[in-house]
């Protein structure tokens, strides 16, 4: 890069040369793939190149062409030593911003895949509405010390005001516990989530998205019943749990998240050198907002049979629900996960149940209480703290978890509560009902009772 190319004879013919691979961002990038720009550290400005000796020898004359027409304005500018000093000096102060990233030879504002040359500027603008898209991204790290590897932030401006923010991040759960295993668990499996389908192991919905790495992915190979740690590729914007979406917005929003989840890990596989690559999703059922809430059933909560709403528990507090889509109740779990959310048909918090069929989630999820929570028996093994209860149990795919959380009232809601828990009163037939779709066969579990007394949150 400290010397100055030949001319290429494409460019002593008056061709123009090829384009360069530049940014979305409008900035420039090493034709190097791999390159990273360090954001924690001031980008090298590269050297003043020698001039090349002039050909003088009169024989070569003949063979030239003829003149070509003269250069755009822009590439004179490039082409002369003061122009390559002005881009120089402009180049290096984008990248001083820390937005910007550069790719040797190559002139800035062109667009550029993003997040580790994963998002083509089409799927990484449909995360967006009408605004300028930036982007800024740490190298694709492998394994680490850290449970997170890596993240890329993608901006939205209008009028130069930050509008909008969706980050993409790399991260092994298998090292994650306490509330930062309760925090994924509670914004990646709600039943705002659609499961992707395809062989694809992931879920999106207008807000987020997430798909698990394959064990080809991983940087060593593993022994027979060794557990490789679960590694996942995530998107997310705004909240997890929006008090409202309109349906327009949920769909636009489920359609380009999906895609875009999809060919992020696509592209950090190719990084990583992995064998798998995945095709577009397909259009995924309607998202949940709006018309998939639906009335309570208080003998069939949840359209669970043999899950009844306690007596003391009904009313308008607990008059709508609504289930991740594309799965049916009392039938097979075809994402391997599935949530019931109930309240309010405007707010569904008083409380959700999460069935987890997948053995690498379901050990984190059962990470998410610590040793002080209160133990549970039966059949399998739970306990429970506050409004949260978690119950594992073997099956025949291996472990399952069964989740039920009594959400904290909203601000403002001044709606008595019972002291008693909703969760440990539907907990025992909610794990027999769904053990028996996710092949556990019939699996008891013991509730003490005082806990169904103790006021919790």
């Amino acid at each position: 890069m400290n010397d100055k190319p030949e001319e290429s004879e494409t460019e002593a013919a008056g061709h123009e040369p090829k384009r360069p691979y530049v940014s979305a961002s409008g900035a420039c990038e090493p034709q190097d793939r791999n390159l990273n720009v360090n954001l924690n550290h001031e980008p090298h400005a590269p050297e003043a190149s020698a001039r090349e000796p002039r050909n003088t020898d009169p024989s070569t004359f003949a063979a030239q062409p003829s003149a070509p027409k003269s250069p755009g304005r822009l590439r004179r500018t490039a082409r002369s030593r003061g122009g390559t000093a002005v881009i120089g000096a402009l180049v290096g102060a984008l990248l001083g911003t820390g937005i910007m990233s550069w790719r040797a030879g190559e002139l800035p504002f062109l667009a550029r895949d993003m997040c580790w040359g994963s998002l083509s500027p089409e799927v990484a603008g449909a995360l967006f509405s009408d605004t300028d898209v930036r982007s800024q991204e740490l190298p694709l790290r492998r394994a680490t010390v850290d449970q997170m590897h890596t993240e890329c932030s993608m901006q939205g401006f209008g009028s130069d005001e930050l509008e909008s923010e969706v980050t993409a991040s790399v991260r092994t759960l298998g090292r994650l516990k306490g509330a930062q295993a309760w925090d994924w668990s509670r914004q990646y499996l709600s039943s705002r989530m659609t499961p992707l389908g395809g062989g694809i192991t992931g879920m999106a919905s207008s807000q987020r998205a997430w798909v698990a790495l394959p064990t080809s992915c991983h940087e060593r190979t593993y022994e027979p019943g060794e557990k490789p740690p679960l590694r996942v590729v995530t998107l997310a914007s705004g909240a997890s749990d929006p008090s409202y979406v309109n349906e327009v917005d949920a769909r636009r929003g489920l359609d380009a998240m999906s895609r875009a989840i999809v060919r992020l890990v696509n592209g950090v596989m190719k990084r990583y050198g992995c064998e798998n690559r995945y095709p577009d999703p397909p259009r995924l059922p309607g998202p949940p907002e709006g018309k998939s809430v639906t009335p309570v059933d208080n003998d069939r909560l949840c359209g669970l049979r043999g899950v009844e709403l306690p007596r003391w528990a009904r009313g308008e507090d607990v008059s709508a629900a609504r289930t991740t889509p594309g799965t049916k109740p009392d039938g097979p779990i075809p994402g391997r996960v599935r949530s019931c959310d109930v309240g309010r048909p405007f707010g569904l918090n008083r409380i959700r149940l999460t069935t987890v069929a997948d053995p690498r989630l379901a050990r984190l999820v059962a990470r998410v209480l610590g040793e002080r929570a209160d133990p549970l028996g039966g059949d399998g093994k739970g306990a429970h703290a506050g409004g949260l209860s978690v119950y594992t149990a073997d099956c025949r795919r291996g472990r399952a978890a069964f989740v039920a959380w009594e959400k904290e009232p909203a601000e403002g809601d001044d709606a008595p509560r019972d002291r008693r828990s909703l969760g440990l009163a539907v907990l025992p037939s909610y794990v027999k009902a769904e053990a028996r779709h996710v092949g556990c066969g019939e699996v008891n579990v013991t509730v003490p009772a005082e806990g169904r007394g103790v006021r919790h949150g």
